[in-house]
């Protein structure tokens, strides 16, 4: 093999392993998903809440209510029972208004059941939904702390080999750099291809023997005339 292809060779090297830790960082959870679900998850936690607070609010507001109510209820019954009225008009007002009274506190009671079970509820799912929230928070942070450390790791380890890569492309000669970079952005990794036998490892198309003479006669910068990777000559151990 010709120095450039060896050189070459080695920045091939440097690119496939670029590429496996480039592939390897954008595969790393950065935790996007986790953090869409932890926002979604505080919305939901943030709306319970607020139901819990609207409900409280209604539930004092509905026990002044009913206070208020049976207050002027035992007022009416005062009168009612209290025979200082003796007029029958007067006390079948009285009454209608004691009934009346009585049919508005069952509707305030009814509702203040209503809002005891709903408050009941909305704290049984508030404390369900923090501890989910609790567990998805924890996860996240693991998460973007492992994606801080493994992908500073790879970052630092594709600096490294980039610049190993550019100081091994500096020795190689322009055109053949061209080329190689030029049938790897064609053909995909790998662009320079070692021949063992007598077929092309990059696409396995059976090589001129033409060809294969002249890889085994050290002549530089040959291709497949299939698809075109470059190709350099390695005599198998069991070949004399």
């Amino acid at each position: 093999m010709s120095e450039d292809l060896a050189i070459l060779y080695q920045v091939q090297q440097a690119d496939t392993e670029i590429a496996r830790l480039r592939q390897a960082l954008a595969g790393l959870d950065d935790g996007a998903q986790l953090e869409s679900e932890v926002a979604a998850a505080e919305a939901e936690l943030a709306g319970l809440r607020e139901e819990e607070r609207t409900a409280e609010k209604e539930s004092l507001d509905r026990e002044l209510e009913l206070r208020a109510l049976e207050e002027k209820r035992k007022r009416f019954q005062d009168q009612l029972y209290g025979g200082a009225i003796r007029n029958p008009r007067q006390l079948s007002d009285l009454q209608e208004e004691v009934a009346m009274l009585s049919r508005e506190i069952r509707k305030v009671e009814d509702r203040m059941l209503e809002l005891m079970e709903m408050l009941e509820d909305r704290r049984a799912q508030i404390h369900a939904r923090e501890a989910g929230l609790k567990e998805r928070q924890e996860r996240l942070q693991a998460v973007r702390s492992k994606y801080e450390t493994t992908g500073g790791r790879l970052r630092q380890e594709i600096a490294e080999l980039e610049a190993q890569r550019g100081g091994l492309a500096a020795q190689v000669s322009a055109d053949l750099l061209k080329r190689y970079e030029q049938i790897r952005t064609r053909q995909g990794d790998p662009a320079l291809v070692r021949v063992t036998g007598n077929m092309c490892p990059g696409c396995r198309i059976t090589l001129p023997s033409e060809l294969l003479k002249a890889l085994q006669a050290g002549r530089p910068n040959l291709s497949c005339e299939s698809c075109r990777r470059l190709l350099f000559w390695q005599r198998q151990e069991n070949q004399r």
